[in-house]
């Protein structure tokens, strides 16, 4: 697990998505998605085409969708060597989204205070 706070990291650490195939992307902030259409269970199977990270905005590009993650002021982005899909656990400090990939690697974007800033927005490419 490598947590990931400078822009150029975060770009560094984004690169690595290229080609990547979507496990999943598991939303567990109550209020970060911004988007119902579509759901976070139609990225499954798409692989990603472009990254890129600006003002702590963090833009993925698939194949058929593009999610940005809006990390506010205090998000950080956690690199994953080996991820699985997070369960709920009492008193356990959840992410507030994962994005886990089918090589099993993933990331997850978290937030030290209780109240969840980022937010996750998806969109279907024209």
């Amino acid at each position: 697990m490598t947590v990931i706070q400078d822009i150029d990291e975060i770009q560094a650490v984004l690169d690595r998505l290229q080609g990547e195939e979507i496990a999943t992307l598991q939303v567990l902030g109550i209020n970060s998605l911004k988007s119902t259409t579509p759901l976070p269970e139609a990225l499954v199977g798409d692989t990603v085409e472009s990254t890129s990270v600006e003002n702590r905005v963090v833009a993925i590009t698939t194949t058929r969708y593009a999610i940005v993650f809006d990390l506010q002021r205090t998000g950080k982005l956690v690199w994953l060597d080996g991820v699985q899909p997070y369960l709920m656990v009492a008193g356990s400090l959840r992410p507030t989204a994962r994005l886990l990939l089918a090589s099993g690697r993933g990331l997850d974007l978290t937030e030290p205070a209780r109240t969840k800033r980022i937010t996750v927005t998806l969109t279907t490419r024209v």
